[in-house]
């Protein structure tokens, strides 16, 4: 069976898309036995044609009517209908993310389980008071709350899993939302269902998000990042607004770290704010425990 490594853009990251995502999966990753999917929501005539001349990048026409984020799931369902030689499915932002090391291997391991990577900084209360939850159905959110608790969730920027299971994320996201407007829904449905049904957690490296990450990192003498056990395969420079990205003129091989007391900052205030939560959660808890059945 076929691998498939897929994302989503419009013309806004198309360039980047093409040069640096793009680039660096070629320069690094093993494709062998892999295919190449862009969902288009709105490239330019331009950005297809260069698409196209990389090689074995195949275009799927989205319809780009809701957050982008949430209905490439949607795409990707519809995609899955109609091209069924796939075993397991590769997301991966392409805005913000680059490749350094091949990642061919992670499709071997626990082929039965969606593969993520935990982002120890961030969980549902952070999600709820910094991204908010008015896509969520009401009935359906003290399920996802009761499931995700206070433990740690992960970044979906970069997913792998089986074909039935990537196929089937839209439909929890259609039975758990009332619409695809938020930014982050996305992310809040698949932590629910990899809470749920289990997931195998792979190392930090193979999404290393800048945002509010603790860890160190730099630019070697190539302009390779790397921490301390060398160069990173996957690094991810989320954010959702250019400002609170942690490199600036991010791309391959190029960009700056901002300052440390910049991103530090950040990272205090998000501490703050889970730290309040908790207690908050704590609080209730002990009161309804306090009150009984």
């Amino acid at each position: 069976m076929t691998h498939l490594i897929y994302t989503y853009c419009n013309a806004n990251k198309g360039d980047q898309l093409v040069n640096d995502w793009l680039y660096s999966l070629h320069r690094h990753v093993d494709l062998t036995d892999i295919d190449v999917m862009v969902i288009d929501f709105g490239l330019t005539e331009s950005q297809c044609a260069r698409l196209r001349d990389q090689g074995r990048v195949q275009l799927w026409p989205g319809q780009a009517d809701a957050r982008m984020s949430n209905i490439q799931y949607r795409e990707l369902s519809a995609f899955l209908a109609t091209h069924q030689n796939y075993d397991q499915i590769c997301y991966s932002d392409c805005g913000d993310v680059i490749f350094q090391s091949d990642i061919s291997n992670l499709f071997h391991q626990s082929p039965d389980l969606f593969k993520a990577v935990i982002e120890p900084e961030f969980n549902f209360g952070l999600h709820r008071i910094t991204l908010g939850v008015s896509d969520v159905r009401p009935e359906c959110l003290p399920e996802i709350a009761k499931t995700l608790g206070l433990k740690p969730t992960a970044n979906c920027g970069f997913l792998i899993g089986p074909a039935t299971k990537m196929g089937a994320i839209w439909e929890t996201y259609s039975s758990m939302c009332r619409s695809a407007a938020r930014h982050g829904t996305d992310q809040l449905l698949i932590n629910y269902l990899l809470h749920r049904d289990g997931f195998a957690e792979l190392p930090r490296r193979f999404n290393f998000v800048t945002f509010l990450n603790g860890e160190a990192f730099h630019y070697d003498a190539e302009r390779f990042l790397a921490d301390n056990a060398g160069i990173i395969p996957v690094v991810h420079n989320a954010g959702r607004y250019d400002f609170a990205r942690t490199i600036a003129r991010f791309g391959y091989r190029r960009g700056r770290i901002k300052p440390p007391a910049y991103y530090n900052g950040i990272r205090l205030f998000y501490w703050v704010l889970g730290s309040l939560y908790v207690a908050a959660s704590t609080t209730q808890n002990a009161l309804k425990a306090k009150r009984g059945p």
